[in-house]
């Protein structure tokens, strides 16, 4: 999504731009890159082919695009596309880092390090990824935080719509109180520890429902430890949903709970806020800086399943202190984190402006 995004922002300002996707790729996101007007080139790699073939086929497609700017997202393995880009010629190279480092060693952070002095700039998503990374050697006109930015104004007007009564219905919802969590179902997202936490939350509040939005490898294990914990009953696993549909469910959950162990970020607590739901997430990392303890939700310590229980049950009894905080969600996200303030942020980084890039005929 922040790379679609980043797309448009380019697009808009003038510049002709060429995603190259050199692994796997899900169609209907290729889509959503060409109805921006981006050329998409799908590479079909496979991961086992090594870095050096990663390498020797991007300069084939980069001597192609013959781009005047590259922009890396900065995923594994972020510092073979850079290489390929810097041996291509390129003349302006960019990059953005996601994750923090601090879950990370020693030789991951020299090679970040490394990466960032391949850039002419080096964005990260938040202060705390650029922290863990660079500590006091971000400090400079090369390392910048642009935070990641959400469509508040899309966001917000599909979860006042919500899904319907239908939906509700099917979900067995009606007269529940609705706790949701939007993620990929993975260690480091922490939905292990909101399972541990449901059973405090029913011990409180024996009509609770969770809404599971997401999937990923954990899945199997999860609904495992939600059936042995005796809470299968109360859990709603509705998989990977597009973007729309996961916005109208946000407007049937009263809270929304984001347990994450580390994140960069923190995407799915900025887009419940600009639906309007008060958040529940872990201090760690982005997180911090995304969510205001007491204000906009709550912040408690990562793993503390009974932290966790005790903060969503606060918020599931008292209904009017959780609309109010959704209303301060709301306006606090659409301040921070929406495209428009994005949009400069990038521009910025880019040294890009609409008339520029359109006169210069630019291509990225």
């Amino acid at each position: 999504m922040q790379a679609l995004h980043l797309v448009r922002v380019l697009v808009s300002a003038g510049c002709r731009v060429t995603v190259v996707c050199y692994y796997e790729h899900d169609a209907s996101v290729a889509d959503e890159f060409r109805s921006t007007g981006a050329e998409v080139r799908i590479m079909g790699l496979r991961r086992t082919d090594g870095l050096l073939h990663l390498v020797r086929r991007l300069l084939v497609v980069l001597r192609e695009v013959k781009p005047d700017i590259a922009h890396v997202q900065y995923v594994a393995p972020g510092l073979a596309p850079i290489i390929a880009v810097r041996l291509a010629g390129v003349r302006q190279v960019f990059a953005t880092v996601h994750q923090p480092g601090r879950p990370y060693g020693r030789k991951p952070r020299m090679l970040i390090r490394l990466a960032a002095r391949l850039c002419d700039r080096f964005s990260c998503v938040s202060s705390a990824v650029a922290e863990s990374w660079f500590g006091a050697r971000r400090n400079g006109r090369r390392i910048l935080t642009i935070c990641n930015a959400v469509d508040t104004e899309r966001i917000g007007r599909l979860a006042a719509e919500a899904p319907g009564a239908g939906v509700a219905e099917a979900l067995a919802l009606d007269g529940k109180a609705v706790i949701g969590v939007v993620s990929r179902l993975r260690r480091e997202k922490g939905v292990a520890v909101l399972l541990e936490a449901m059973r405090g939350v029913l011990e409180r509040v024996p009509n609770a429902i969770l809404l599971v939005v997401g999937d990923g490898p954990d899945r199997p294990v999860l609904e495992a430890q939600a059936q042995a914990a005796g809470i299968a009953g109360h859990v709603r696993w509705l998989g990977m949903l597009p973007p729309d549909e996961t916005f109208r469910l946000l407007g049937l959950m009263n809270v929304v709970a984001v347990p994450s162990l580390y994140e960069g970020f923190g995407l799915s607590a900025a887009e419940a806020m600009a639906a309007g739901r008060p958040v529940v997430a872990s201090a760690v990392d982005g997180l911090v800086e995304v969510v205001e303890d007491g204000v906009t939700g709550y912040l408690v310590p990562p793993g503390d399943s009974g932290a966790l229980a005790s903060k969503i049950v606060e918020l599931l009894v008292n209904p009017e202190r959780a609309v109010a905080m959704g209303q301060v969600s709301q306006r606090r996200a659409r301040e921070h984190f929406s495209l428009r303030r994005y949009a400069v942020g990038i521009k910025a980084l880019h040294g890009l402006s609409r008339s520029d890039t359109a006169e210069a005929g630019v291509r990225l």
